[in-house]
């Protein structure tokens, strides 16, 4: 009877040995590590997608934030208070102007030129063309305006045309971009035939104590050029449409 209680017993503990090791290779719970560490590589990487989405447009912001232009950036004395001879020759008495944001410009002898800050916060020029009689007796016009927003102003100017009628004096003006320089400006003009620096050139130019450089001349005059080309500091040239 002994020889077959041996056997037996072997069977049961190959049969115990056999369980144990199913058991074992199908809990979930001896490999704890597993699943920890997929987490923890989803939860980086969408850590990381995250972060990478959100610096595009902390970017954006800032570069949306610097990129803005006011019109006291172009015009620094509206920032000021105005002084005496800020006052204009005649009322402006178009309702969207700022009355107390009337600064001068240039003196030239075309005309009385002014800048100005509408209620959308546009950076205005306000001119009234000059007949230019030397002896006291000048006639001015009516006040011609135009406005735009200041970072259009930064890059293109700003112009107007008064036309010249049996009672009235007429003149092209334009305010040019704050970059270019007096000299660039004195060198272009004087380029044109016949044109001098004397009294009432042709094409006369005056500049700002902070250097905004401002063109006028006659409407028959701007005609006759049709455009004139300035040279900007980046080496590109400014095309002034007289047109």
């Amino acid at each position: 009877m002994m020889k077959y209680k041996f056997p037996l017993l072997i069977s049961l503990g190959s049969l115990a040995l056999v369980l144990t090791s199913c058991t074992a290779v199908s809990d979930p719970s001896s490999s704890p590590s597993s699943n920890p560490t997929s987490e923890s590589t989803l939860s980086s990487a969408t850590s990381s997608s995250a972060a990478g989405t959100s610096a595009p447009t902390a970017q954006s912001t800032a570069a949306s934030e610097t990129d803005q232009v006011t019109a006291d950036q172009i015009i620094p004395t509206l920032s000021r208070p105005d002084t005496s001879e800020d006052q204009p020759p005649a009322e402006v008495t178009d309702p969207s102007i700022k009355q107390v944001s009337l600064r001068a410009l240039a003196r030239l002898s075309y005309a009385e030129e002014f800048a100005a800050v509408n209620d959308k916060g546009d950076l205005c020029l306000i001119a009234w063309a000059n007949s230019g009689d030397g002896d006291g007796t000048a006639t001015l016009s009516e006040a011609g305006l135009q406005c735009d927003e200041p970072a259009e102003v930064k890059t293109d100017g700003l112009s107007l045309r008064i036309e010249q009628t049996k009672d009235n004096p007429g003149v092209v003006l334009n305010m040019l971009p704050p970059d270019l320089t007096e000299d660039a400006v004195r060198t272009a003009l004087l380029k044109i035939p016949g044109n001098h620096e004397d009294l009432r050139p042709p094409v006369e130019f005056g500049s700002t104590d902070f250097g905004l450089v401002s063109v006028a001349m006659l409407p028959e005059t701007a005609d006759g050029l049709g455009s004139i080309s300035i040279p900007r500091p980046d080496g590109k040239d400014f095309t002034l449409d007289l047109d």
